[in-house]
């Protein structure tokens, strides 16, 4: 090849297929008996797309700016020059390592505009929306009044970011060029607008083998399942297995620190409560760039490997619309049955068994 190699993930919606696999088995689920039907946000965001549906099949989608996060929020793309005929290898090299490191600068800087973008409004809803309650760490779940799906996304990103900046930044410092072939193996200390795009695709194909792994597991520590008897504490080991939130070293040692639920399971719960209510309430899946769509997929434990983004759409919409519920607790209940079966397994209609307890 005598052009510049183009590796697109997460912006370009064709390079993020590599981020995620798939299972297959059977599992009944019981059945209520026949109650009234609620109108759930699920139910109105359907009535009130009926008309759109009647439009050509192969239209495009317009994207909805309230339900998608700045294209910043995610890694940029990465274009490592192509050795010519008369350039040696260590120029190559040193080229090769130049791009790398104006990668990793880009993504810093990416990380506090994304801060202060989140930060600006913040400032914008104190100003017009009354009674605006900021978010704060200790109430997770609580989405501030007037924050679009957008700002939901971008905040818990920079959450996520924000904190791995100093330990990334005096790895970058002391490594230099080398970096990445030390992050490669670390994904937690590094900032997601700095993860190149081996080291996503890697991650995601971990993650779906240790969820695989982590549905083995759970069948045979819960085989009737979550409905029939308190599982709870086999059932948040394999979420946080099945979500890939835990280092891998702990699947290798065989066990997970009692504090994890807590620290990492309990915030992805109250991210995902509160992504499901704003997807709805903004727009639904049909909005959503390519590329984010795979992120919510993989958020959910949603296999993405081989499936198209029709396909994903379809899978997203059908959790969306299970797990609608106007109470948190049913919300919740919910989540705990589609989180503990495979996607496959998942129940064709609402009226499915819930546990007495939930996640």
């Amino acid at each position: 090849m005598n052009h510049r190699t183009t590796l697109r993930v997460m912006r370009n919606p064709s390079a993020s297929a590599l981020l995620c696999g798939r299972c297959s088995t059977k599992s009944p689920f019981l059945p209520f008996a026949a109650k009234p039907t609620t109108t759930t946000s699920y139910r109105r965001l359907a009535s009130s797309l009926t008309s759109e549906r009647s439009h050509d099949a192969s239209s495009t989608a317009v994207l909805n700016p309230k339900l998608n996060p700045i294209a910043t929020s995610r890694p940029a793309p990465l274009e490592l020059p192509e050795r010519q005929p008369d350039q040696s290898k260590f120029s190559h090299l040193f080229a090769q390592a130049k791009t790398y490191i104006n990668f990793y600068k880009g993504g810093l800087r990416a990380v506090f505009a994304n801060r202060r973008h989140i930060q600006d409004v913040i400032a914008s809803k104190k100003k017009s929306v009354p009674g605006f309650r900021e978010p704060s760490v200790f109430s997770p779940g609580l989405v501030p009044e007037g924050f679009s799906r957008a700002d939901w996304v971008l905040l818990w990103r920079v959450r996520h970011d924000i904190l791995r900046v100093p330990l990334f930044g005096v790895v970058l410092l002391i490594c230099g060029e080398f970096t990445p072939l030390i992050v490669i193996f670390v994904d937690g200390v590094v900032p997601y607008t700095c993860r190149l795009p081996r080291q996503l695709a890697a991650s995601f194909a971990q993650a779906e083998e240790r969820r695989h792994k982590s549905f083995e597991d759970f069948e045979r520590a819960a085989p009737e399942g979550v409905v029939k008897g308190n599982v709870k504490g086999a059932a948040q080991k394999h979420v946080l297995r099945s979500l890939h939130l835990p280092g891998m070293m702990w699947d290798k040692i065989g066990f997970i620190p009692p504090g994890m639920w807590a620290s990492k399971g309990r915030l992805r719960m109250a991210f995902l409560e509160g992504d499901d209510r704003l997807l709805l309430r903004d727009g639904g899946v049909a909005g959503l760039e390519e590329q984010e769509v795979r992120i919510a997929c993989t958020e959910r434990g949603i296999d993405c490997a081989g499936r198209s983004d029709k396909d994903l759409r379809k899978l997203l919409d059908q959790w969306l619309r299970l797990v609608d519920a106007e109470e948190t607790v049913e919300r919740r209940k919910r989540m705990t049955v589609m989180l503990t079966t495979k996607t496959e397994e998942w129940p064709k209609n609402r009226d499915f068994a819930l546990p007495e307890w939930h996640l």
